[in-house]
């Protein structure tokens, strides 16, 4: 944890986190609090000076989230609804000898032991492996649309990785490995691919410069709109 002490003689405690990337990261999260990532051998003084520049921008983010009540987190019960791909699903949960999670149309029909039942995410794990299940299959086919929609530029194709994240719906490496956040199974299809084609820009651009962005522009040029369209999703459903 550092301070920063702004012109005004307003104060800031952020986390900060030395890398091996290239570009100064800021991030706000919906409790208030600010992550700082820089790489291994920037000065503070240059990363403090960042972050004067950025302070208006900083204290906006940070007014949003505080003042905008957080949703509450998903709760799934039988009967109720979740998203899943961008459609609603409705749950239907047995009680049964196994668990198992399994679609028809738009119903998710759980079964699940009583004593897994009854323990605090018993019910949220099955259904997590089921949504883990259906991300092993979608991004992959998202990504070779993606990739293809790109094939000018001749890139390998990179490897796949999904976890859950909390800060970040996808991270790419110099390596060519593509990680995509677990969550992004809730979402539309058009959001997906906004995430997926961000990261595989990544693969010519690795930064945020002008660049980057005249990049994606290039091959997504209503990304600005998916973009919006994920994170009004994501804070009006699930406080992400």
């Amino acid at each position: 944890m550092k301070e920063y002490r702004h012109d005004t003689g307003e104060t800031l405690f952020f986390h900060f986190i030395r890398t091996a990337r290239k570009t100064i990261g800021l991030y706000v999260h919906r409790d208030g609090s600010v992550q700082v990532r820089a790489p291994n051998r920037v000065p503070l003084a240059q990363i403090y000076l960042f972050m004067r520049e950025r302070w208006d921008w900083l204290m906006l983010q940070r007014a949003r989230f505080m003042e905008e009540p957080a949703p509450a987190p998903v709760r799934y019960e039988n009967g109720g609804t979740f998203q899943h791909l961008g459609h609603s699903l409705t749950l239907r949960v047995n009680e049964a000898g196994h668990n198992r999670a399994t679609r028809h149309g738009d119903v998710l029909q759980v079964v699940i032991t009583q004593e897994r039942l009854a323990t605090p995410d018993g019910l949220g794990g099955v259904i997590e492996l089921w949504q883990r299940r259906e991300a092993q299959k979608v991004f992959p086919l998202r990504l070779a649309f993606c990739h293809e929609e790109m094939k000018s530029l001749r890139l390998p194709f990179p490897d796949i990785k999904i976890r859950k994240m909390r800060t970040r719906w996808g991270s790419c490496t110099r390596k060519g490995v593509i990680t995509l956040n677990l969550e992004l199974i809730r979402m539309p299809a058009e959001c997906i691919d906004y995430v997926v084609m961000h990261e595989l820009c990544h693969l010519v651009e690795f930064n945020h410069s002008k660049q980057f962005y005249e990049l994606q522009s290039r091959f997504m040029p209503d990304w600005k709109e998916r973009k919006h369209r994920l994170e009004t999703l994501a804070r009006a459903h699930y406080g992400l």
